[in-house]
């Protein structure tokens, strides 16, 4: 139990750790505008364009 705690404490402190975060926090912000924009429905082309397909 006490090698985890010292592993995670380690981790806390870690320069590359903070970073990895950062860039899982990136994604997962990215992730959610990505989602978004493909779910809602920003379309604003007029009904008759998408008739004449």
């Amino acid at each position: 139990m006490k090698a985890f705690i010292d592993l995670r404490q380690k981790m806390k402190k870690s320069k590359l750790w903070a970073w990895g975060k950062y860039v899982l926090l990136f994604y997962g912000l990215m992730m959610v505008i990505y989602g978004y924009f493909m779910l809602a429905n920003l379309s604003t082309a007029p009904g008759f364009v998408y008739a004449q397909f």
